[in-house]
């Protein structure tokens, strides 16, 4: 693999020779700030080319935050920022430092993200090369499963959008797609009747439920996935743990008239915000060791006929133009591939990101 060691340089240079013999040492190969020799580029440009250009991010957190640059941001946070959509961060933070007030800052946007990261701590260059000699065989081991497959992901996603076209209304379909593809749910466990009572809870009383708490459930196998299903809406897991959800945007009572057919900007956002959480901890749930480690999210609307803001709805509510063509709309981010933390940690923007796609293909 490719790794690049990301951190300060003063104060940390024995950690910093620590991590790079380790990796060395499992015959990977290595780039540091230190290495890159004088040319055009700015220090800034070649250090995040450095982190663009590795499959893996060793990134050391010491007592100091570094100098801020143009952003407002110190090089190794830049260095983060970019890494951690791009590739696995491994991240060590040194014990009984006396942070910088700036890096506490950094280390707790770091820890926020720790479902997606490996994160360890370390005390001298010698137990931090032990720490990353160990994380770095983990990611060997992890990765013998076979490669994230950002494509497969993708075409596996978009397999499982349902194509009704006689269902009535607007309704929004999430899919997450994980990989490295691998079985992370049981055929037994899938039957569970603990894991549909984990998933009928959460859907109806969970921190981020999507069911109407009113009305009945019902469950079944389907074509080897657990579905369960409410009135317009469902969920369904698969045993590679991909999750589907199928989000109704009608009105749930008489006090929004004239909405049939219309997909309101801000509701639609509002429910991929909902359901992108909803699919996070889903996914915690039953992948508990993180098995998986990127994602791919595929949504659709169904049965829009129309793309209006709310405030545009309110000066018409009964006049406004239609789409000829009621296909489904299916957008999806580029590059598709996101680090599986992401579910959580940046919802606001993966549902606004997705909210305009959307938009775009609605509109009339």
């Amino acid at each position: 693999m490719k790794i690049f060691v990301s951190s300060v340089i003063r104060g940390l240079e024995s950690y910093r020779d620590a991590a790079s013999h380790a990796a060395r040492a499992l015959r990977h190969e290595v780039k540091r700030a230190e290495d890159f020799a004088a040319s055009a580029a700015t220090p800034q440009q070649a250090c995040l080319a450095g982190v663009r250009w590795a499959d893996v991010v060793v990134l050391l957190l010491g007592s100091r935050y570094g100098d801020r640059q143009r952003s407002g941001l110190a090089p190794t946070h830049e260095e983060y920022r970019e890494a951690r959509e791009r590739c696995a961060v491994l991240v060590f933070i040194q014990q009984n430092a006396n942070f910088e007030q700036e890096q506490l800052g950094f280390v707790s946007e770091v820890q926020n993200w720790s479902t997606g990261h490996f994160t360890a701590t370390f005390s001298s260059p010698e137990e931090l090369r032990d720490q990353v000699t160990a994380a770095l065989r983990d990611l060997e081991l992890a990765r013998a499963v076979g490669p994230v497959d950002e494509a497969e992901m993708l075409s596996r996603a978009k397999a499982l959008l349902p194509n009704d076209r006689q269902s009535l209304g607007a309704r929004l379909i999430l899919v997450v797609a994980g990989g490295p593809r691998q079985q992370v749910v049981r055929p037994r466990d899938l039957e569970s009747q603990e894991l549909e009572e984990f998933i009928t809870r959460e859907a109806l009383f969970g921190s981020y439920r999507i069911f109407d708490r009113r009305r009945g459930t019902e469950c079944e196998i389907r074509d080897e996935q657990l579905a369960i299903d409410q009135d317009k809406n469902s969920v369904l897991l698969d045993q590679l743990g991909t999750i589907r959800l199928v989000l109704s945007l009608e009105p749930q009572d008489d006090q929004r008239v004239g909405l049939a057919g219309v997909a309101i900007q801000e509701d639609v956002k509002e429910c991929l915000q909902k359901a992108l959480k909803f699919a996070g901890s889903l996914l915690d749930h039953v992948d508990p060791l993180r098995r998986i480690s990127d994602i791919v999210i595929v949504a659709a609307l169904q049965g829009a006929l129309t793309w209006r803001t709310r405030a545009e709805h309110q000066r018409s509510p009964n006049s406004y133009s239609v789409r000829l063509l009621a296909d489904a709309a299916v957008v999806h981010l580029t590059p598709a591939r996101r680090h599986r933390a992401a579910l959580i940690q940046d919802t606001g923007t993966l549902a606004e990101d997705l909210t305009v796609l959307l938009g775009r293909r609605l509109r009339p």
